[in-house]
């Protein structure tokens, strides 16, 4: 259990941190300044948004929690910025967005919004997919599924995971910045990225 620090404890380092002596403070600073950083073409509200949950995770240095919040969040960030950017043609007779998570991602994707391309990290996903296939023996696919249709397949069920938990879950501090640097990437393809000056 995760206890609420004490005031003499509250700026010192989460030695749960210890588990993981490659991801100093440094470290995952300088990860999330490269890898989780929204271009200017994305709207104020939503950049606010992730830069505080990007600060979230990176107080998991000081609460180890912290990055399980931050992983969550980073969902609801996304389903934010894909509101902003597909308003609903409709609304339910309650007034509300009738979509889902997976229909935003659907119509992002049909509105040429969302595209393989548009994933940085892609690349070393798939070189991991690879790797991790030859070390337990297994055949890789021959008809390797497009990028876009696993997020659209994948990051609705994780989000439900985190908005409708049945217990609480921790998670390290690699798995979470994953999470971020997905999300990144995807809000950063919702709006052009202005030129640079």
């Amino acid at each position: 259990m995760a206890a609420i620090k004490s005031k003499e404890q509250f700026f010192e380092r989460d030695p749960t941190n210890d588990c993981f002596p490659f991801l100093s403070l440094e470290t995952q600073y300088e990860i999330v300044s490269q890898y989780c950083s929204l271009h200017d073409g994305v709207p104020d509200d939503v950049h606010h948004y992730f830069n505080a949950i990007v600060t979230l995770y990176l107080f998991g240095w000081l609460y180890y929690p912290f990055y399980t919040l931050a992983s969550e969040r980073s969902f609801f960030a996304v389903e934010m910025a894909l509101k902003k950017r597909l308003p609903p043609k409709k609304l339910s007779k309650k007034g509300r967005d009738p979509r889902f998570l997976g229909d935003l991602l659907g119509e992002a994707k049909d509105a040429g919004l969302l595209r393989d391309e548009g994933f940085p990290s892609l690349q070393n996903r798939r070189a991991n997919e690879r790797e991790l296939n030859e070390v337990l023996g297994w055949a890789p696919d021959a008809q390797q599924e497009p990028y876009v249709d696993v997020v659209i397949r994948t990051f609705p069920w994780l989000r439900n995971r985190f908005a409708h938990p049945d217990m609480q879950n921790i998670m390290p501090p690699g798995p979470a910045l994953d999470g971020l640097i997905l999300s990144a990437e995807i809000i950063n393809q919702l709006w052009p990225k202005p030129p640079s000056v």
